[in-house]
Order: C-alpha cells, then structure tokens, then sequence
C-alpha cells in the first residue's frame, strides 16, 4: 500500500458508509479502530495487512476520526 495519501484519495477509498457503520458500531475502543483499519485495507488491496503497521498513518488516522476513536489505539 502507498505511503503518501491525498485528502481525496482517502475519501474515496478510506470512507466508510452507513452500511458499512453498522459492521463498525457494535465494536469500542480499539477493536473498533482494528477492525475498521482491517475491513477498508481489504476492501483496497483485497488482502489483510501483514502486519499491524502496514497501513499508512495518514489511513489509520482518517479512518479513527470516522469513528470517534484515538488513531493511537492502533498502535496497541
């Protein structure tokens, strides 16, 4: 996966949508981030990462605003 993102390219790929909320919203604290991280990396590249700091910063940090989480969990 590319480093480098742009604010568009995230909202394309890294948005989540209200179907997609819902596979999201019954998960907290960081397995809700870990989660959410693993289920667009997928949707992307159409594999799962192999290992958690595959996915770019910029990713994780979109994705964890999404869903009200600290982008930090992650790092957990």
């Amino acid at each position: 996966m590319k480093r480098n993102w742009e604010l568009d390219e995230l909202i394309e790929h890294f948005t989540f949508l209200p179907n997609e909320m819902q596979q999201v919203g019954n998960k907290s604290g960081e397995t809700r981030l870990g989660f959410a991280v693993l289920f667009k990396f997928f949707q992307y590249e159409a594999r799962f990462p192999s290992h958690k700091f595959e996915a770019p910063k910029a990713v994780i940090q979109y994705i964890a605003k999404q869903i009200e989480t600290p982008a930090e969990l992650y790092a957990q």
